[in-house]
């Protein structure tokens, strides 16, 4: 009896000497990392997440109805538990859209989607590209970031720590100083936790995967619907500055608002799964939305519309015109035509409709910063120096330009109608667009490059 006594003694000594180390983490708990996903960006670290709107929904950037989409995890990270829970929980989309994520092997080298399953230590947080923008990253690049040291059960481990199960002896083996213990060392240690079993926060994993897959059928942000929110800007800019996120970024990924066309006639959806979680403080009026882990009423209705499984085109179609595989914009000066050749290599894809489209080359100053003006007015771009030609592209076409000997694209600027530059040097900016459905202009973007600096002595 006396010896049954004694180790129940020591077990409550040491369940008090473990409770007294961890003092520290009684601090409050840094947030889940927001997504962060920029339209038409590289994703580099510190991108900030978004476009502007969603159910908005970027009519523009959807992929074809009934496309079978390839997607694969990238240089073999990731258990099979955390794979296989992404993997499931991405094809819930696949319930309500006419869309198929084929998920295939890590070697595949060719896809539409790559993800890269890191973690908070690298800084790149929850993002992904916006539909078709998938396709203009390299093969050799992500197209989606998933940071799943935030799908853990922090409580569970949290409590292991305190009760002094294995994950607290885990960190006494590393030699852990826990009298001053804390949350930011606490996240960077079950990071390296081998758990036998994986402990998973299943609504956070879920949640997180289907907003970011949302992104990737072209789905945008939900608090972006227009007139929604009554911001407090000042202390949003105070929040996300924990992020490191400047006012430039905050403004873009937070308070803009949607183009109403990018509606599509939807009310807006507190509940949607890409809409952000938004406290009280944030908002003027007091106004809160939750964290939402499911997919809404209203995201299932979008997503069909954008995907119907009744019909081949969606009612939401409009037409487009994706540009891939830029490959270089080559500008040479023929002195026996007199004129500048400009020759750009990329591929053009459309949609399910015809498009037209402007491929445009416009002369600039040296730094790039500001177009050259002229009074021509057959070489003429609103005002600038530029040539131009006008595509009529049939529906589900693709075209690569200047892919054989014989060049099928080029644009030709004389240089007589080239504006006297008294001998500065500039260079030549080529862009595609497209008529904007919302706008009933010429004024919708779809690339851009820029030449080296050229001179031109007459």
């Amino acid at each position: 009896m006396r010896k049954v006594l004694i180790i129940v003694l020591l077990f409550a000594v040491t369940g008090i000497q473990v409770n007294a180390q961890i003092k520290e983490l009684s601090e409050k708990r840094p947030s889940k990392s927001p997504c962060t996903t920029l339209v038409g960006d590289d994703m580099l670290p510190g991108m900030a997440d978004t476009t502007t709107g969603r159910s908005v929904a970027d009519n523009y950037k959807t992929w074809e109805n009934g496309s079978v989409l390839l997607v694969k995890f990238m240089n073999n990270v990731g258990s099979p538990a955390i794979r296989e829970r992404i993997t499931r929980y991405a094809k819930e989309w696949e319930k309500f859209a006419n869309i198929t994520l084929k998920f295939v092997p890590d070697n595949t080298p060719t896809t539409n989607i790559r993800i890269r399953l890191g973690s908070r230590r690298d800084k790149l947080g929850h993002n992904s590209a916006v539909g078709v923008d998938n396709d203009q990253r390299a093969q050799t690049r992500q197209t989606m970031n998933l940071d799943t040291s935030d799908f853990l059960d922090h409580d569970f481990f949290i409590t292991e720590l305190k009760t002094g199960g294995p994950f607290y002896k885990f960190l006494q083996a590393k030699g852990k100083d826990l009298t001053k213990y804390t949350y930011p060392q606490f996240y960077d240690d079950i990071i390296d936790y081998p758990s036998p079993l994986p402990r998973f926060k299943e609504k956070v994993a879920k949640g997180t995967t289907m907003h970011e897959f949302g992104h990737a059928l072209g789905l945008l942000h939900e608090q972006s619907y227009p007139g929604a929110i009554k911001w407090n800007k000042d202390t949003v800019y105070k929040y996300y500055e924990r992020h490191d996120w400047d006012k430039a970024k905050t403004d873009f990924n937070v308070l803009e608002v949607s183009e109403q066309f990018f509606t599509n006639g939807t009310a807006y959806d507190p509940k949607s799964i890409m809409h952000y979680s938004i406290p009280s403080w944030q908002t003027l009026d007091g106004y809160s939305v939750d964290e939402n882990y499911e997919m809404s009423d209203g995201d299932k209705r979008i997503i069909a519309a954008m995907y119907p499984k009744d019909k081949k085109v969606s009612d939401l179609a409009v037409p487009k015109v994706i540009v891939s595989n830029f490959v270089k914009l080559e500008v040479k000066k023929d002195d026996v035509k007199k004129a500048l050749i400009i020759t750009p290599y990329f591929t053009v894809k459309t949609g399910a409709k015809l498009a037209n489209a402007y491929y445009v080359a416009r002369l600039t100053t040296e730094d790039g910063q500001y177009y050259i003006a002229t009074s021509s007015l057959k070489y003429n771009w609103g005002g600038n120096s530029g040539t131009y030609l006008k595509m009529n592209l049939l529906p589900k076409t693709s075209k690569t330009y200047n892919k054989l000997l014989r060049k099928d694209l080029q644009l030709v600027f004389p240089y007589k109608e080239i504006p006297e530059l008294a001998g500065k040097n500039f260079r030549v900016e080529f862009t595609v667009y497209q008529n904007n459905m919302s706008t009933g202009k010429l004024d919708r973007f779809v690339t851009y490059s820029l030449s080296s600096p050229l001179s031109l002595v007459r």
